[in-house]
């Protein structure tokens, strides 16, 4: 039996505007830490994108610490374009989150 699982991520912007990602997961691997989802609706998604794929993978590095590799793929509607600064857009926001991510381990490392 196949399972498919799809979270709903809620989200606040533009003061008490509430919006939403719909989060496709489609790998879990606890053994080679890596995490695998795609982005499929939701306010995440420009109207000339289907979906964002996204392929994240956590290796050791060499002074102890961990080597995060992330992987984005766009999966445009028909013959639809992304410009350049749609893609740095999303990159620069994918940047920040991660960026916050790490500060909050940093600073919370038992948890």
């Amino acid at each position: 039996m196949m399972f498919v699982i799809v979270k709903q991520i809620n989200y606040i912007c533009a003061g008490d505007e509430t919006k939403y990602d719909l989060h496709k997961v489609d790998l879990v691997d606890d053994v080679n830490f890596a995490y695998n989802y795609s982005i499929v609706g939701g306010g995440g998604l420009p109207d000339t994108v289907e979906k964002i794929s996204f392929e994240s993978k956590l290796s050791p590095g060499p002074d102890g610490g961990s080597i995060a590799k992330l992987s984005v793929k766009y999966f445009t509607k028909g013959d639809a374009t992304l410009s350049e600064e749609e893609i740095k857009g999303g990159k620069a926001r994918g940047d920040g989150l991660f960026k916050a991510l790490e500060g909050y381990v940093l600073a919370n490392p038992n948890y």
